[in-house]
């Protein structure tokens, strides 16, 4: 387990500068250990050169753009780790929705054309149906008067006149 002797002496040099008093009980409680004493000079000296640092102001979302920063990091370290996984093929977990909608987008597609197509063949069916069920088709006889049916379409319609004599009675 951890010795809580360690652990208050490596609090008090996260947190502060330690006075001469401090440093002296120290030095004399790493005589006893000496593998920790490289370890606790580099906390000392870190902790002078972080005093000797002025007090810069923040912006207030610095919390909030450090996470978001690691954040993009880790997502690239993933991205890294999935084109090195799947070579030349690059990230395909990111592929993957996309393709899957474009395919359902296309199968609907063709779907769609294909009921379209049948539906206007069905069409085109009954329609060759009812003309075959028709038993008098107008002979070719009929296109001889052609020219006076078409004389008789001209003319400029109703008579007035009769049509008032008509309706006064």
């Amino acid at each position: 387990m951890s010795d809580p002797v360690e652990t208050r002496w490596r609090e008090l040099c996260w947190r502060r500068q330690l006075s001469a008093g401090e440093l002296r009980d120290l030095r004399a409680w790493l005589q006893t250990r000496p593998g920790l004493r490289a370890e606790f000079e580099s906390e000392i000296a870190l902790q002078k050169a972080l005093g000797t640092l002025s007090n810069v102001p923040v912006a207030t979302n610095f919390t909030a753009r450090l996470l978001e920063a690691a954040r993009r990091e880790a997502g690239q370290a993933e991205r890294l780790e999935a084109s090195r996984r799947f070579g030349w093929l690059g990230n395909i977990p990111a592929w993957l929705p996309r393709l899957g909608f474009g395919a359902v987008i296309v199968v609907a597609g063709l779907f769609s054309y294909q009921q379209f197509e049948s539906g206007e063949q069905k069409r085109m069916l009954d329609s060759v149906a009812a003309v075959s069920e028709v038993s008098t088709l107008p002979t070719p006889e009929i296109l001889q008067d052609f020219d006076a049916i078409r004389a008789m379409s001209r003319s400029s319609g109703p008579d007035e006149e009769l049509l008032a004599l008509n309706l006064a009675k």
